[in-house]
């Protein structure tokens, strides 16, 4: 009997743990400054944490939809600075970083879930990898997960 109640307490503690790959303990915060129209176009997902990377991102400002070759299309809204619900995926996005030529962006889930790393062209330049990955650090993501 003890063994049961154990091995239940275990699974009931790793279940709270969650599925992310951030530390909840971590400050984590969207950019204020995002602007739609200039993040509106083609993307590319170069690299990812809690998912694999590579799916084709579209994204149209008027009106405001996102659509991957992975996780679908759907209406999309701002709820926030930098906060994005969008009907494709499950779960909120928050836009950590953009470079100021809105070449490059990261994209993650308050909760851990996933985190990306988008360019406009099909490789990231070393430059803004080292930034996109130091903004993945900064808001806790665990960057041995990053593919």
């Amino acid at each position: 009997m003890r063994t049961w109640f154990l091995a239940a307490l275990i699974l009931g503690l790793a279940a709270c743990a969650g599925p992310g790959h951030r530390d909840s303990a971590a400050p984590i915060a969207a950019i204020v400054s995002f602007d739609p129209a200039r993040f509106a176009g083609d993307w590319h997902e170069v690299a990812a944490i809690g998912r694999a990377p590579g799916a084709r991102w579209q994204v149209r400002s008027a009106p405001f939809s996102i659509a991957t070759t992975r996780d679908g299309s759907g209406p999309a809204r701002l709820v926030g600075p930098g906060r994005i619900e969008a009907r494709a995926f499950d779960a909120p996005l928050w836009v950590l970083w953009v470079d100021d030529g809105y070449r490059s962006a990261v994209i993650g889930t308050p909760d851990g879930r996933f985190a990306m790393l988008l360019d406009r062209a099909a490789a990231m330049p070393a430059d803004r990898m080292t930034a996109a990955r130091e903004v993945l650090d900064w808001n806790g993501y665990d960057l041995a997960g990053l593919r």
